[in-house]
């Protein structure tokens, strides 16, 4: 039986994805798979090191740092997200995310990033990440928030813009059991960019004809992978876990309470279906 883990992005919800994982490394659930999308594809690699403490740390210690967000960075990195703190700092050296440890990975962990010249998502797993942590960075950096990240003189983002919850791509692997973890409550309704959003990214990919149309698809994007996830939940092929009630937190907005609350809110959601998740991954 082979196991695919597939972790939805979500940016600061994104610590319900983190309790979720540690608490699979803490009852001993292990996968072949882990695909993610954005800060799904982080803590991919976090739940691969089996390392909780990083899970942690990023999903709510440094998430909400005002270094990471807001103010600081638009100052010391002209970007609304510190990314480049997150990847200079953070990672390597307060949780030692470097990629010595990385190649260490037994399953195969992949994620997703956009190439901007050819306009089209590029996969790439732990064996690209052997020198530094730009590929990573790239799947991470969302429009707007960050720069786009220059690799081998070509920019890359966030594969977000095609694909939130990776299944496409984890079903090319002919997986027979998944665990698809997404971050928004059951309540959740996508809309449409807001004007002032899709006018700047109008602004700023203007020459992007495809990706301009990938941002205004989204919403629809969103609903068919959803629409999968519940199909492969009523064949008996996947287990869905998603926050039990809203936590408060948005993609860029939250305190450390509500993300704290969102990686125990993770942490309990598991342990209140501890059996059917242990059966699940048995039959």
């Amino acid at each position: 039986m082979k196991k695919a883990l597939v972790l939805e992005g979500g940016g600061l919800r994104g610590a319900y994805t983190a309790g979720v994982c540690a608490w699979l490394i803490e009852n001993g659930v292990e996968f072949d798979l882990l695909c993610g999308i954005s800060s799904g594809a982080l803590f991919a690699i976090c739940t691969g090191l089996k390392d909780i403490d990083m899970l942690h740390d990023c999903a709510t210690t440094y998430s909400v740092a005002k270094r990471n967000f807001g103010l600081q960075p638009f100052l010391l990195e002209g970007q609304p997200v510190g990314y480049d703190y997150l990847f200079k700092v953070v990672l390597p050296i307060k949780v030692n995310l470097i990629p010595s440890r990385i190649q260490t990975i037994k399953p195969l962990v992949e994620f997703g990033v956009y190439d901007l010249k050819n306009e089209d998502v590029l996969w790439k797993n732990q064996s690209d990440l052997k020198e530094n942590l730009q590929w990573l960075k790239a799947a991470c950096v969302l429009p707007i928030a960050g720069r786009n990240v220059l690799i081998d003189k070509q920019y890359y983002m966030d594969a977000g813009v095609r694909t939130m919850i990776p299944l496409d791509q984890t079903l090319t692997h002919d997986v027979d059991k998944l665990m698809i973890v997404t971050t928004k409550a059951d309540n959740f309704v996508r809309k449409d960019n807001s004007p002032m959003v899709q006018f700047l990214l109008d602004v700023l990919y203007f020459k992007h004809k495809k990706l301009l149309k990938e941002f205004r698809d989204r919403k629809e994007v969103y609903y068919r992978e959803m629409g999968q996830v519940k199909d492969l939940v009523t064949q008996g092929k996947a287990i869905h876990m998603r926050p039990t009630k809203d936590s408060g937190a948005t993609r860029f907005s939250a305190t450390y309470e509500q993300v704290n609350d969102l990686f125990e809110m993770g942490k309990s959601d598991c342990e209140l279906r501890k059996t059917e998740i242990f059966d699940f991954f048995k039959a």
